[in-house]
């Protein structure tokens, strides 16, 4: 049998221009690295791509891409805060006579604008469409739009390649066990892309990826990784055997059972994401999130967590029609009475797809059309009661409060007083305890900010009376550093910023009415 004729593949991800405090860049640069989490969906993709093909993978957050040679095919996926660089790669891969395929969120619910700069179209999830669009690639009958109405079981999947990631520049893997959302918030992509019915993978394919994974720190990247307990109970069960610390996102019901926060923290968890996103009641109904109507509740939920020894990473979204400025320092002051050091701070942004954008683009009020600053600390909308520049200096003004070290002492004091957060955590190798270290000693004892000198002694007392394990508290440390270095460099970048907004900046919706 004749040998098939091999094609040389790119996946790539394109770099952002613009990146938040959440993804964690300066954290990983304490860690020698270059990105915390690369996306999962290059790996995935490249399982799924057939034998014939030579893969590589290229994320620009992490490495270049080598132009001096010419891939036969490039795949790169979208999303709204990398189209412009996405364009990009594609014409210029084009110019080179490469075929060029767009996929990911962007690209799905933007084909048309897509299609300008790329050859073909993944709409959706890949499974399926990814192979269909290589054949036809193959035969010369490639089409414009891959595309179904149903969704692919998802029961299993390949492990994926991340043996084409370069690990030494990356923190942890993403790994994800479910797809769908029964919810049908208005800002959010989620139930648009995978649906509302919830798919889940068998148990066993799920702890055999991860096994074969090339790291003992993950994230899961699922919508909300408990919203089917017995199924979560269980998938906690068959981990706590592989001695891995991870993150994930979940809904703040997961504090109403006990059981499962047990669970959960023997399994390695250190973190939760939890989407608040308003606590104004009016907002939330105004994005149909109405299940997160239980405020007078967050209080006693939270605390629950924390004893289960879990962090929260805090989200909320700042811009509702109901919405004004006290919105900030009803955050801010909320985050104080619950202990809250991690918070992840937005404005309302409409990515394309979402019901949000569908509703303020009829309505007149998308302000930009570079789609490259919908990262969530740039007004990318009209506002109904601020204007761009108003809600602009009152998110950074809250965001440089919300990790003052001040404030993060505060917090840090009510937190891990208690003794809640003593379960060891991952372990890391000898050179990197003491690449850490010195940074940790170098930040928080050769310093003059008093503040962060209280916050070490603070932390090395706990740690001393086994208030805390060492790796959470020096961990907790270099966490707040990285988000303190990253705003801090909002800061210096403020001049060019605020410029940006000033240049679209119409006022607030109401008066603009008038």
């Amino acid at each position: 049998m004749p040998e098939r004729h091999r094609f040389l593949l790119y996946l790539i991800s394109p770099r952002q221009r613009f990146i938040n405090y959440p993804a964690h860049s300066e954290l990983a640069k304490m860690f020698g690295k270059r990105r915390f989490m690369v996306p999962l969906a290059l790996p995935t993709l490249a399982a799924l791509t057939p034998a014939h093909y030579d893969i590589r993978i290229f994320d620009e957050e992490i490495e270049e891409i080598p132009f001096n040679h010419k891939p036969d095919i490039v795949g790169i996926t979208t999303l709204a805060a990398t189209s412009n660089r996405a364009f990009e790669l594609g014409d210029r891969f084009r110019a080179m006579g490469v075929t060029v395929i767009f996929g990911g969120p962007f690209a799905t619910f933007m084909q048309e604008a897509s299609l300008q700069h790329c050859d073909a179209v993944v709409a959706g999830e890949g499974e399926g469409k990814w192979e269909k669009c290589l054949e036809d690639f193959e035969n010369g009958t490639l089409q414009p739009v891959y595309q179904t109405t149903g969704f692919v079981p998802y029961t299993s999947q390949k492990p994926p390649r991340w043996d084409l990631v370069n690990m030494k520049r990356i923190f942890q893997v993403a790994v994800q066990v479910s797809r769908g959302c029964p919810f049908n918030c208005d800002f959010c992509l989620v139930s648009k892309t995978f649906g509302r019915k919830m798919r889940y993978r068998e148990i066993d394919n799920v702890v055999e990826e991860i096994k074969a994974a090339p790291s003992k720190y993950f994230f899961f990247v699922d919508d909300n990784l408990t919203i089917h307990k017995k199924y979560a109970k269980e998938l906690m069960k068959a981990i706590i055997p592989l001695h891995i610390s991870w993150g994930c996102m979940c809904s703040i019901d997961v504090a109403s059972d006990h059981e499962l926060l047990e669970l959960m923290a023997e399994a390695g968890c250190f973190n939760i994401l939890i989407g608040f996103e308003s606590l104004n009641p009016e907002s939330l109904d105004e994005s149909h999130k109405q299940h997160n109507r239980g405020g007078k509740n967050y209080a006693e939920a939270i605390a629950r967590i924390h004893a289960a020894g879990i962090h929260i990473n805090a989200s909320f979204v700042v811009g509702f029609d109901n919405d004004n400025p006290d919105e900030f320092d009803r955050i801010y002051d909320f985050t104080m009475e619950n202990h809250l050091p991690h918070v992840n701070l937005h404005l309302l942004n409409a990515p394309p797809g979402t019901e949000t954008h569908r509703k303020y683009q009829e309505e007149g009020r998308l302000l930009s059309r570079n789609s490259e600053l919908g990262v969530g600390h740039f007004p990318t909308i009209h506002y109904m009661n601020m204007s761009q520049i108003e809600i602009f200096d009152k998110y950074m003004d809250t965001i440089s409060r919300l990790y003052d070290f001040e404030t993060i002492r505060k917090k840090a004091e009510a937190l891990f007083s208690n003794g809640t957060f003593t379960r060891p955590g991952g372990d890391i190798s000898p050179f990197m305890k003491a690449r850490l270290s010195w940074i940790t000693f170098k930040e928080f004892v050769l310093t003059t900010d008093p503040e962060r000198k209280k916050l070490f002694k603070f932390i090395i007392k706990q740690i001393r009376a086994r208030q805390i394990a060492i790796d959470k508290g020096l961990g907790f440390l270099l966490a707040m550093l990285g988000y303190h270095r990253h705003i801090r460099e909002h800061h210096r970048n403020m001049k060019e910023y605020r410029e940006i907004v000033m240049s679209q900046d119409r006022g607030p919706w109401k008066k603009n009415q008038i």
